[in-house]
């Protein structure tokens, strides 16, 4: 089957659509049409299919090769290894700035310091980390942890051929999940640990894209008579649909913000398929490229988040954060500095692992083995 396109594009838009949650786009912003707070909520909401599409897309994409992979464990250790590889090198980066930062900008005690020290070795040294991650500038990488746990799962669901049960599965712990989220102050509970992990709600969205990966075929099949338009027209309802939950949850029911809802489900499904029945919305090459890199997007605009911040607010500029172009200007910035970013450090690393011989040593050489072959 030809190469999905439309994953790339959505990945695209997901990347995009995250930045903005972590911007906080037009909030403390004055703009000049509605309030700013009012603006921010909405695109934060809209924007809440991000993570749910990244985990489905690794995991549709993680079935399709299993299928066409003869030593499927050895595509899983492959894998895994270059997602734990990725996951330890930018931890312990984002560890040694932080911990610099603290003690460059701490202005407290000495007494005050060690505290704020210690709490930052007892928040990364514990087991719930590896579930969680660690709320400081790294926070972005809980995703990295609970993809890694979501895959190891998933294949062995995959060679237990248990895929089903495990979305079934993973779709009651999402539901239950919401308690920690959106829902829990509503039926009155509270769920002391976050249920933004692996276990409550990367293991369902991974499991669900695994399973249009592996049924691919038969998705394709039952839906070949669904005009893209319908489907385009449902995301549209589904989208609006989960603005109004999150609108009600908030606003009428006085709850606090939770990071995803009910809603989230059908409309990561309805993504889902149009990806399957439209394959080629990114065929376009320069979605192919920037797919492949936003991996880097989601890694790097924590940092240059936390870089701009601070700058920004120690100096006479700080009231541009306020100000309308900010707003609409900031994402923007954030994404292409973090692409370009990632991309140097590609590029970096190619030529430490594999330098180029100097172009003068190469003739050299060949010089000499042609001299050998002559004798």
């Amino acid at each position: 089957m030809t190469r999905n396109y439309s994953i790339d594009f959505f990945k695209c838009l997901a990347i995009f659509g995250v930045v903005c949650i972590h911007t906080h786009t037009f909030r403390d912003t004055a703009v000049p049409f509605g309030n700013g707070e009012t603006w921010a909520f909405i695109i934060d909401t809209i924007a809440r299919f991000s993570v749910p599409f990244f985990f489905a897309a690794s995991g549709y994409l993680f079935a399709m090769k299993l299928q066409r992979t003869d030593d499927t464990f050895a595509y899983f250790k492959r894998y895994t290894g270059k997602l734990i590889s990725l996951l330890a090198a930018w931890f312990a980066f984002y560890w040694v700035y932080d911990f610099i930062k603290m003690l460059s900008t701490s202005n407290g005690t000495m007494h005050e310091r060690k505290a704020e020290l210690t709490a930052y070795f007892q928040d990364t040294f514990q087991w719930r980390t590896l579930l969680d991650g660690i709320s400081y500038t790294q926070y972005q990488l809980w995703f990295m942890f609970a993809l890694i746990f979501s895959i190891i799962i998933i294949y062995a669901a995959y060679r237990l051929r248990i895929l089903k049960l495990t979305l079934l599965v993973g779709l009651v712990l999402n539901l239950i999940g919401l308690l920690g989220q959106s829902y829990g102050s509503l039926f009155h509970i509270t769920m002391e640990e976050t249920t933004r992990n692996g276990i409550y709600f990367g293991l369902f969205y991974t499991a669900l894209g695994a399973c249009f990966g592996l049924y691919e075929k038969k998705i394709t099949t039952l839906t070949k008579r669904i005009k893209p338009s319908y489907i385009i027209a449902s995301i549209a309802v589904l989208v609006s649909l989960q603005l109004l939950e999150r609108t009600i949850l908030v606003y009428v029911l006085d709850l606090p913000q939770g990071e995803y809802f009910i809603s989230t489900i059908p409309l990561t499904i309805a993504l889902l398929l149009l990806t399957t029945v439209v394959r080629s919305i990114g065929s376009h090459a320069i979605w192919s490229m920037m797919a492949k890199n936003i991996v880097g997007v989601y890694l790097i605009h924590t940092l240059w988040r936390s870089v701009i911040n601070d700058n920004i607010r120690a100096s006479q500029y700080a009231a541009i954060e306020h100000t309308f172009l900010w707003g609409i200007l900031y994402a923007p910035i954030l994404f292409v500095i973090s692409y370009l970013t990632y991309i140097l450090i590609q590029k970096a690393k190619v030529k430490l692992l594999h330098p180029t011989v100097p172009e003068r040593q190469h003739r050299s050489k060949k010089r000499q083995v042609g001299h050998v072959y002559a004798k």
